[in-house]
């Protein structure tokens, strides 16, 4: 009986660590992505931290919330969304450079540039409430008509992400092609 409160406050640790990282991270990608402003970033910093302290039927409940379409967009398109990271593994020949010639990162999608035009600013929405913005700067054999694949650090990130249905949201459309 003694060790099971020490395993929660472990827990409850972690998450408060897991919290921090995905603020840091959500700050950190409103400095890579020019045109999302820092106050999406600080939001999904306060949403991260506050569904640390929350139970989880709260958070459920927040998430719902999200999946609200934002004010202003383009366009939509509904895809399959899967990962890749860089490295020849991944990205083969390319190694860690999209299409672009920017490195492949979070924040970046690899698209098919006659669905979703490269360049364009997006917010991908998941079936289980999550979201996050990306831009679209690589382009992939296998990622065409509506497919995604969204950049992220490690293979091991890329295959735990699978495969998913998504809304992207296009927010501004690229220029490039």
């Amino acid at each position: 009986m003694k060790h099971s409160g020490r395993k929660k406050r472990r827990t409850k640790g972690k998450l408060k660590h897991i919290a921090a990282a995905v603020a840091g991270a959500a700050i950190m990608s409103s400095m890579v992505l020019p045109g999302i402003p820092a106050t999406v970033a600080h939001a999904a910093k306060n949403t991260s931290n506050q569904s640390a302290h929350t139970s989880h039927h709260e958070t459920r409940k927040s998430e719902s919330k999200h999946q609200a379409a934002p004010d202003n967009y383009e366009d939509v398109v509904h895809v399959k969304a899967t990962a890749y990271a860089p490295g020849p593994h991944d990205n083969d020949q390319w190694g860690n450079k999209t299409y672009l010639g920017t490195h492949v990162r979070p924040g970046i999608i690899a698209v098919d540039p006659d669905v979703i035009p490269l360049g364009s600013k997006v917010l991908i929405q998941y079936p289980d409430g999550r979201s996050s913005y990306a831009v679209a700067e690589d382009v992939g054999g296998a990622i065409k008509g509506n497919r995604i694949d969204v950049a992220k650090w490690t293979v091991d990130e890329a295959k735990d992400f699978g495969m998913k249905d998504a809304k992207v949201f296009i927010l501004e459309k690229g220029d490039t092609k």
